[in-house]
């Protein structure tokens, strides 16, 4: 069986996660933690998805189903569940019940072991565990057993607390978690820092906003929010709260490239991670960048591999590795405060000090059977300085523009991504991707 696991975590339509299949999978987990001598009890937290309760109830039967004890924060943001288990040793892992930034009728699961997201290598432990007890014990609920708790939320406030820089100047902030997992929880937070706080998306008796955190435009309501409300900054969360953007005083939307280049300059390590598809702008900070294929694993791996403290994706998520190795929305929007502080201005501002670039991002419809041809074919048809092979393929077209042509581990489907200097530039090389990858399919 091909594995379950895309590019982080188990993702899929919400109908997938039946109570079965759920079950089965908590039974997974729980033996995968026997063999690796974890007798801890387990955390689960999930987003506000609707799907959610039920796939956390059926999960937790099976996980009860071995005898683990089985602890749910409710709906709380990723890194506060991860953290959870690097402040209470009786914990030994967590579950979170997530989609991530897709739409709402998608869900999926995933998982944390010894203070971290689980690894690749572990993916395929879980996999291979799996294909043996699937479908062996037929579900039995635990629901009643699940017990409750709040403390997760507590000990990631109190992180946050420390780390913060303050006092911080008389900011007026709009804060959008997209009726997502930091609703109500990043308004408090940041009204305690003594900022201003303004809500938007603030309620979870409203549905969530799946948005991807990538694309410019899906923020307007927040932008237009910083300019009406005069505010200093924008921030947003996604549905599960371990990726966070910037709007800027103007109502300008910062990539998450940008936004985590600046916390990047202003880290005390040497060496930078990210992913393949990130902008060039992080190699104009003068410290060693190490690329990864791209996925939250990928880039944990390899901060490990080079003792890198810190990893980003393009998508906002900054990883903190003195702190723990998991995307974590809170402690990059708390770097973003002190970075902003120690530079004393405006984000605007600070962001005009790095190069700028463009990027055109798009995804075209592909069979897996089609990857390689694409590849293969894409190779002798672009020419360039040269060419990288990290994670799919990489032209240099010249010394700052390049095009990457990537599977998606997630879909039958092509990424193209391309950078140049000029927009149009940008735009006109990734058309041109995309149009190649159409004819090689058709």
């Amino acid at each position: 069986m091909d594995s379950l696991f895309g590019t982080s975590g188990i993702r899929a339509e919400a109908s997938f996660f039946t109570e079965q299949f759920c079950f089965d999978m908590g039974r997974t987990f729980a033996l995968f933690l026997k063999a690796h001598q974890t007798d801890g009890k387990v955390a689960v937290g999930r987003d506000p998805r609707l799907s959610g309760q039920n796939i956390l109830n059926f999960y937790s039967s099976g996980l009860i189903y071995e005898r683990k004890e089985v602890h749910s924060m409710g709906i709380v943001p990723i890194p506060a569940l991860n953290y959870f288990l690097k402040k209470d040793p009786s914990f030994g892992a967590a579950t979170m019940v997530t989609g991530s930034h897709v739409k709402e009728t998608m869900n999926g699961l995933k998982f944390f072991f010894l203070g971290e997201e689980i690894s690749k290598e572990e993916e395929k432990e879980i996999m291979a565990i799996y294909e043996k007890i699937k479908n062996q014990v037929s579900f039995k609920d635990g629901t009643e057993k699940i017990l409750s708790s709040d403390s997760a939320i507590g000990f990631y406030e109190n992180l946050l607390w420390e780390i913060a820089d303050k006092p911080y100047p008389s900011w007026k902030v709009v804060v959008d978690p997209g009726n997502g997992a930091w609703t109500g929880f990043a308004v408090k937070l940041l009204s305690r820092f003594g900022l201003t706080t303004v809500g938007l998306n603030n309620s979870l008796d409203l549905s969530f906003i799946s948005r991807d955190t990538e694309q410019d435009g899906v923020f307007k309501d927040l932008q237009m929010a910083v300019v009406e409300q005069k505010a200093d900054l924008g921030i947003a969360f996604d549905a599960d709260g371990d990726r966070v953007v910037f709007i800027d005083e103007k109502g300008n939307f910062i990539p998450g490239d940008y936004s985590c280049s600046l916390i990047a300059g202003n880290s005390s390590s040497s060496t930078i991670v990210t992913p393949v598809g990130s902008s060039q702008v992080v190699d104009s900070l003068g410290k060693k960048v190490i690329r990864c294929q791209v996925g939250s694993p990928f880039v944990i791996k390899a901060m490990k591999e080079n003792n890198s403290l810190f990893g980003f994706e393009a998508n906002g998520g900054g990883i903190s590795g003195e702190i723990m190795f998991t995307r974590d929305g809170g402690t990059t929007m708390v770097k973003m405060l002190n970075t902003l502080k120690k530079h004393g201005g405006p984000l605007s501002s600070l962001v005009a000090i790095l190069p700028r670039y463009f990027q055109f991002r798009t995804k075209v419809d592909c069979p897996r059977e089609s990857n390689q041809k694409v590849l293969t074919l894409a190779e002798k048809e672009f020419s360039g300085k040269r060419i990288e092979k990290i994670d799919g393929l990489k032209i240099w077209v010249n010394e700052s523009s390049w095009i990457l042509f990537r599977p998606s581990n997630n879909a039958p489907e092509f990424r193209i991504f391309s950078e140049a200097k000029t927009k149009t530039e940008a735009e006109n090389l990734g058309q041109k991707g995309v149009d190649f990858v159409k004819m090689v399919i058709k």
